[in-house]
């Protein structure tokens, strides 16, 4: 990718990295690494972009969760407290029970 410039950087979901790999595949074939990342990224993403954006929105809300975070939420769905505190224990950030239960509570409420 010689002579391309990086303008920016931030954290994607899954979906979002689909889309975007989708949308460079029609402009022309993709090298290796992409299509590893786009078959992963098809395989793992569970909600459409729209439903990732709107849960990542509500859970950084929460003043415990930052935008990383959020994102990992999104991408992993946990549906019980310690799949919850094991993705805070990876920043080393302990959450309390209620914490994770007002996690939790954004997560099922698809």
């Amino acid at each position: 990718m010689l002579g391309k410039e990086i303008k920016g950087s931030r954290v994607v979901p899954l979906s979002e990295v689909a889309a975007i790999l989708e949308a460079r595949e029609k402009d022309g074939e993709l090298g290796f690494e992409q299509k590893n990342a786009l078959t992963y990224a098809q395989k793992f993403a569970h909600l459409s972009k729209e439903k990732c954006h709107e849960l990542i929105a509500k859970l950084s809300e929460l003043p415990f969760v930052s935008d990383s975070m959020a994102v990992k939420l999104v991408d992993l769905l946990p549906k019980t407290e310690p799949e919850v505190m094991l993705i805070f224990q990876q920043e080393k950030r302990d959450i309390t029970a209620a914490q994770c239960k007002q996690v939790l509570d954004i997560l099922s409420a698809l």
